[in-house]
């Protein structure tokens, strides 16, 4: 599927989701490790600022990612959706289209790509709805702006997090026409050594590691 401006769109959403990797990454870390954290030489009130933070960016990068408009030309996915030409899928290209749809709920056969891909993020975006909602309400009154009637009291679970992203990871993989590129864990791993050479003991990763 070879289309310049839908290629440079999907290059800008890799970045979108590499960032958000990242936000989701630094909020887990610290979450799994605030005792530990709390125990160590690091300031509490930078701990704090550094979760806020992630958490803020996180639920902003999620609105970009899936966030639809008419007036500007986002690299969302459904801008990128908006910018595929209206050619019938190969044989190749079907099945891979009918793995991810069927990954996110649609069984129905891939035939062009902007409809189906359309009908696949429409019924993730369903199933997803409160969360979607919720990350947009703290974004737009507290994130982006500061409104003094927000009453957020609280945001998607992280389960959710992962699977916002892997949304979003898995339909840029199957855009790009070019070896995908992996999302790395840097700024995670990164925290994890700053976290150990600072006196934090059994630093935890993932839910399921220790590192």
């Amino acid at each position: 599927m070879r289309n310049t401006k839908t290629d440079d769109k999907n290059i800008k959403l890799l970045e979108l989701i590499a960032q958000l990797r990242d936000h989701i990454d630094l909020d887990r870390i610290i979450g799994l490790n605030v005792a530990a954290l709390r125990a160590s030489d690091i300031s509490d009130a930078f701990v704090a600022y550094l979760q806020k933070s992630a958490l803020e960016s996180l639920a902003i990068y999620i609105c970009k990612i899936f966030e639809s408009s008419t007036r500007n030309e986002l690299n969302s996915i459904p801008g990128i959706i908006e910018s595929l030409p209206s050619t019938r899928l190969s044989d190749e290209q079907k099945r891979e289209f009918a793995i991810f749809g069927k990954r996110y709920g649609n069984h129905s056969d891939p035939r062009e790509a902007g409809p189906y891909l359309t009908a696949t993020l429409e019924l993730f975006r369903e199933l997803h709805s409160d969360s979607l909602a919720q990350l947009k309400e703290f974004r737009d009154t507290i994130g982006a702006h500061s409104d003094s009637k927000a009453a957020i009291r609280s945001l998607p679970s992280h389960a959710e997090f992962e699977i916002l992203f892997a949304f979003a990871n898995d339909f840029y993989r199957l855009v790009s026409d070019s070896v995908p590129a992996l999302v790395p864990k840097k700024v995670g791993r990164g925290f994890v050594r700053l976290m150990k050479s600072m006196g934090v003991q059994t630093v935890k990763f993932d839910f399921d590691e220790e590192t």
